[in-house]
């Protein structure tokens, strides 16, 4: 069976992705699983993270950059 991967970092974790939520740790409801790394570090985070369809659908690395940009501007 297939592991769940850290939603922050793509960690592999010890979950499979069958077992339900309730029975895992470090798993945040509305946003995912994550690793025990980065589920001890908090939400100070440093790291703003860029859904995988806009860098697929975004084939300009200018065009991408300015999107990269703007959804780092909404969340601070």
């Amino acid at each position: 069976m297939a592991k769940e991967t850290c939603v922050l970092c793509g960690a592999e974790t010890p979950f499979e992705e069958s077992l339900h939520i309730d029975y895992r740790s470090w798993y945040i409801e509305g946003a995912g699983q994550l690793c025990k790394a980065c589920y001890d570090g908090g939400t100070d985070r440093t790291h703003t993270a860029v859904p995988n369809y806009l860098i697929k659908n975004t084939p300009n690395d200018q065009e991408l950059g300015s999107k990269v940009r703007s959804i780092y501007n909404q969340s601070n």
